[in-house]
């Protein structure tokens, strides 16, 4: 594939990955989770690579979600990839680095708290945006929020969808490290040369275990799936989807009903 919405570099045991569509702040496209998943899978293969670190392009940005401007029942929505980034992120070897400078919103958010460490610029945010603009993130990947900040900050995040600074999500240990913007690349390196320094399979065994912790509902169907697998050609997905586009009030009477729920629905 000839990469078109990231760039894709390696030097001296380090692989940098940046989504680069700074004019709609990195929003993911399609192609540019397919763009993603192929160059993880290869910094994954590539056993010359000690760490990988994802960052976004521009000034404003390291990924502010996935471009609501697209079908979200179409492929240019969601992609192709076999294997998406956040699991490519999960599974791979070495240690992941989310180098954070800006927005970090909605699917960006998700990624950066996917990574094994996540540092930031004092002028970065965070935050989730699903409820509010009718995306139904449900499952694992929601859950493991809960082993980053604990389950009070964790439903915070996810049912308020407030937006916190970078000092905010480092005392809640959403964040690794908080520099000014002009010392963010040089915290990196120093991220990466700690991490070369190590045993690169001692490390891998760690994150083994890291893993282990917080993937007991993994395999589980999300709720998502289970009770309203057609939502995104629904009436309120579409109605929040534009509204957040046009940047008006939502219309409250397209919501969905309550799902009703029995006990045992659930394993």
């Amino acid at each position: 594939m000839r990469f078109v919405d990231i760039i894709y570099k390696k030097n001296d045991g380090v692989a940098r990955v940046t989504i680069n569509r700074p004019e709609v702040y990195n929003a993911k496209r399609g192609r540019t989770t397919d763009e993603l998943s192929e160059a993880l899978q290869d910094a994954s293969n590539d056993d010359s690579l000690r760490v990988v670190v994802i960052a976004g392009s521009g000034p404003n940005a390291f990924c502010s979600g996935v471009d609501q401007s697209e079908d979200r029942t179409t492929t240019a929505y969601s992609g192709t990839a076999k294997v998406g980034a956040d699991e490519l992120v999960r599974t791979m070897s070495k240690p992941v680095i989310a180098m954070v400078d800006g927005f970090a919103i909605g699917s960006g958010n998700i990624l950066a708290y996917m990574c094994d460490f996540t540092v930031a610029s004092t002028r970065s945010t965070f935050g989730q945006t699903g409820p509010r603009v009718g995306s139904p993130a449900t499952g694992w990947g929601i859950g493991y929020l809960a082993n980053v900040v604990g389950q009070k900050k964790a439903r915070e995040i996810w049912m308020l969808t407030q937006q916190y600074t970078a000092q905010q999500a480092f005392e809640m240990g959403l964040v690794n490290s908080v520099v000014p913007h002009e010392e963010l690349e040089a915290e990196v390196d120093r991220y990466c040369a700690l991490i070369k320094n190590n045993s690169p399979v001692i490390l891998q065994l760690e994150k083994l275990t890291f893993n282990e912790i917080g993937e007991y509902t993994k395999n589980h169907r999300s709720p998502a799936d289970q009770f309203i697998p057609n939502y995104k050609s629904s009436e309120e997905a579409e109605e929040r989807r534009l509204s957040f586009l046009e940047r008006r009030p939502i219309d409250p009477s397209k919501n969905l009903p309550y799902v009703k729920i029995s006990p045992g629905d659930r394993p």
